[in-house]
């Protein structure tokens, strides 16, 4: 997994550049980065080409990858994680490789830092999710270098796992990169399906960061 030298001054000025402003001193508006450009090529995707999520159900989709129910709280309330901004955000999903599950892709703002972001997971390793009948989240932080984290999360429902996500995220300024590769519990993601992800999540950053 990749780290960044001279994360403190990269962060503070990711800082000052990414952050979300709503208007100057004067009440001008400002103008906030697109991120159209930023989001990894569907051609990058390793097991087959991805199709972006169209802006009608990407609410929807970032409540599922960040476990955000749009109408209701984690138990407990504080294992729900901040909201994201769907205004802005960027999604593309294609297949996950031998596993039968699917490759996702999402680039969108956040309100709360990585560091906050961080401590949800680690503090957060077991919480039901809101808007559900039953299902409850485990996640596993496997690494951590910089302004990323690698985790590994279980949904299940009874204590019986149905699905599970190979997740890395990474955050500069105000700006969040998930990719997950989701697949069923009952299958196993291979040596080859992640080291693929970890490819994919390299290619995605580098677009959505730089170098």
């Amino acid at each position: 997994m990749r780290g960044v030298t001279g994360v403190k001054a990269v962060v503070a000025i990711a800082a000052i550049s990414l952050s979300v402003v709503a208007c100057s001193v004067d009440g001008d508006a400002v103008r906030v980065p697109d991120l159209t450009g930023r989001i990894v090529d569907a051609s990058a995707f390793p097991f087959g080409a991805a199709t972006p999520v169209p802006a009608a159900q990407t609410a929807n989709a970032l409540a599922d990858i960040t476990f955000t129910p749009l109408r209701a709280e984690n138990d407990p309330a504080d294992c729900t994680p901040a909201p994201v901004d769907a205004a802005d955000a960027q999604i593309r999903v294609g297949p996950g490789g031998a596993a039968g599950g699917t490759l996702t892709v999402a680039l969108t703002r956040t309100s709360d830092s990585f560091g906050d972001h961080l401590d949800l997971l680690r503090r957060c390793a077991d919480f039901a999710l809101g808007g559900t009948v039953g299902t409850r989240v485990s996640t596993d932080v496997l690494a951590t270098a910089d302004d990323t984290v690698e985790s590994a999360r279980t949904l299940s429902n009874g204590g019986t796992p149905y699905t599970r996500v190979y997740e890395l995220t990474a955050q500069r300024g105000h700006v969040r990169l998930y990719v997950q590769n989701r697949f069923p519990a009952t299958a196993q993601l291979g040596d080859a399906e992640r080291a693929a992800t970890r490819t994919l999540f390299d290619t995605a950053y580098d677009t959505a960061f730089g170098r």
